[in-house]
């Protein structure tokens, strides 16, 4: 199992703590504090009834569905990265021999624990800890899970810019990799055809579509902030991950998203893109019936790949 390369500053819920506790989620600190204490007093039917429609998709396993590209067998150890309620670890650890996993914040580590045991894992290390900044020894794992993480690391400011932030996070995974371990990556497209009526990472629209100066501009002007959720174009992103140093790098289309990888589409293969638009697409409205109707073009189908939601990123030490 883990063994960590310094002591913890405190343990949380017996948990080993090595950063600033920081919070995120759907529901407010208070509430998950009420529901961690629901689960210890009366157990989880009691948090289902309460809290089931306010933890979305906690239970589905299907997020982690990437793996099937991946060789994790049972001697494998697996590190997630900003787990978050354990989506992904859970099933992760139905497979690997270990998965370890953390978050900035105590409270969604807590809850996983709990999840943890309800489902009688027992492979699951967990801390809370700073990707920049992690405890472990270099060359330890076989695979890394980044789903929804490369995009925020920006926000940590220590960096003279977002991108640079995603490097060194890119190379931080890399030393942490054994020879011939796999880096996987779930990540929006920047210019996804869904931020046209929908809002960006920044909280506010079409700030992705924006050159970066412009858009940092206007989170100044509208948010007092700067532009640090920086996303990426297919090119932009194979790019990063060139830069750090990957031997190989595959980029997906993940069939409906990123967060419920059904499907991976190989980035070339027209094929098997447009048989599933044309065949597994759901929904009967105007815009999948556009899509379905350019789908018949080879070159209308080659241009919408580069709005198509997200991309899935396999990379190999």
């Amino acid at each position: 199992m883990i063994k960590f390369t310094r002591k913890p500053n405190i343990l949380i819920d017996g948990l080993p703590t090595f950063s600033q506790d920081v919070y995120w989620g759907k529901l407010s600190g208070e509430q998950m504090e009420d529901a961690l204490d629901l689960i210890d007093e009366k157990g989880w039917e009691a948090f289902n009834l309460k809290y089931k429609r306010m933890f979305d998709f906690t239970y589905e396993e299907d997020r982690a569905d990437w793996h099937f590209t991946i060789p994790i067998t049972k001697d494998s150890v697996v590190l997630d990265i900003g787990a978050g309620m354990g989506r992904s670890s859970i099933p992760l650890a139905r497979i690997a021999k270990e998965v370890i996993v953390f978050d900035q914040s105590s409270l969604r580590m807590r809850f996983l624990k709990r999840r943890a045991a309800e489902v009688k894992l027992k492979n699951i290390s967990i801390f809370i800890g700073d990707l920049f900044d992690l405890p472990l020894p270099e060359a330890s794992v076989d695979v890394i899970a980044m789903n929804g993480i490369l995009e925020w690391v920006g926000k940590n400011h220590t960096y003279a810019n977002p991108r640079l932030a995603q490097i060194e996070a890119l190379k931080i995974c890399k030393k942490l990799l054994k020879p011939g371990g796999y880096l996987y990556v779930g990540i929006e497209n920047r210019f996804a055809l869904a931020y046209l009526k929908g809002i960006d990472h920044s909280g506010l629209r079409f700030t992705s579509y924006m050159p970066r100066f412009l858009a940092n501009w206007y989170m100044k002007l509208r948010k007092g902030e700067v532009y640090d959720t920086y996303t990426y174009n297919k090119n932009n992103l194979l790019h990063l991950f060139e830069v750090v140093g990957f031997s190989s790098i595959d980029v997906y289309l993940p069939y409906p998203g990123y967060n419920l990888p059904r499907l991976l589409i190989p980035y070339d293969n027209i094929a098997v893109l447009r048989y599933v638009i044309q065949k597994l697409m759901k929904g009967n409205t105007l815009p999948r019936k556009f899509v379905k109707f350019i789908s018949r073009s080879n070159t209308l189908i080659k241009l919408y790949r580069y709005f198509f939601f997200s991309f899935n990123v396999i990379a190999k030490k």
